[in-house]
């Protein structure tokens, strides 16, 4: 399977000079790579500059999501974002549950799931970031009853659609990551739930991404040794050259 790798840009970019710049870098920097990239690269920009992104970056064979979305399509919900607004913009990802929506947006399991559907049903691709902790938790019974929640209200063939991504909130710009044993554990733990609430099969096809600190220094090792299908990384993704990086290591 071919490698997801996405960029989560996060609150960055913040005028537009940059994001210009941004984009005329990130055009010319990939141009180099689109005939060797065997993987999917993914960019999640702010959602006011998506558009600007799909029209300049959007020339190289590379996908645009977004870092968050509501759970209605529209209406009295100031300051929130339609999935529906993200697919019309070029959007095809969105980033749902972010251990950062968490702890600064009081973003529950709940909310995760009703956006999961909502996104699911305007034919966004969720990527659910699962591995987050408060207060001492403990992290595979959070991210079992992440997982749990979101299947009791979706068929098999609705759930093989979503990414996961296992992101350890204390790896998170920490600049440390788990060992590859650790990683691994949880991604065969995530498959091993998947397995036990439809089948075998809908656990195959899921795919798994590992976020927290990813660089061109420990993406093979992460992607080839984990058994992970990509990446979500945030840091790497602000300079251009080194996402480039980060996408050659992988090719």
């Amino acid at each position: 399977m071919n490698k997801l790798i996405v960029g989560n840009l996060k609150m960055n970019l913040e005028t537009v000079s940059q994001r210009d710049e941004y984009c005329l870098r990130t055009y010319e920097v990939f141009k180099k790579l689109s005939k060797e990239n065997k993987n999917k690269i993914v960019f999640c920009p702010p959602i006011a500059h998506l558009d600007h992104f799909v029209h300049v970056v959007g020339k190289l064979p590379v996908e645009f999501g977004a870092q968050d979305c509501f759970w209605e399509l529209h209406g009295s919900y100031t300051g929130n974002n339609s999935p529906k607004t993200i697919s019309s913009l070029g959007g095809k990802y969105v980033i749902l549950g972010h251990s950062e929506k968490r702890e600064y947006n009081l973003e529950n399991d709940e909310n995760v799931m009703r956006k999961v559907l909502m996104a699911l049903r305007t034919d966004l691709i969720p990527i659910v970031c699962v591995g987050y902790v408060e207060n001492g938790g403990d992290e595979m019974e959070n991210i079992k009853n992440q997982i749990n929640l979101i299947a009791d209200n979706l068929t098999a063939e609705e759930f093989s659609k979503i990414v996961f991504a296992y992101e350890p909130v204390w790896a998170i710009g920490s600049g440390k990551t788990p060992t590859i044993g650790e990683i691994h554990t949880v991604v065969l733990f995530i498959r091993n739930i998947v397995a036990k609430t439809y089948n075998q099969e809908v656990s195959s096809q899921i795919r798994i991404l590992y976020g927290g600190s990813v660089s061109p220094d420990n993406v093979s090792d992460i992607c080839h040794n984990t058994y992970v299908q990509g990446v979500l990384i945030g840091g790497a993704s602000l300079n251009p050259e080194v996402f480039a990086r980060l996408v050659q290591m992988l090719n």
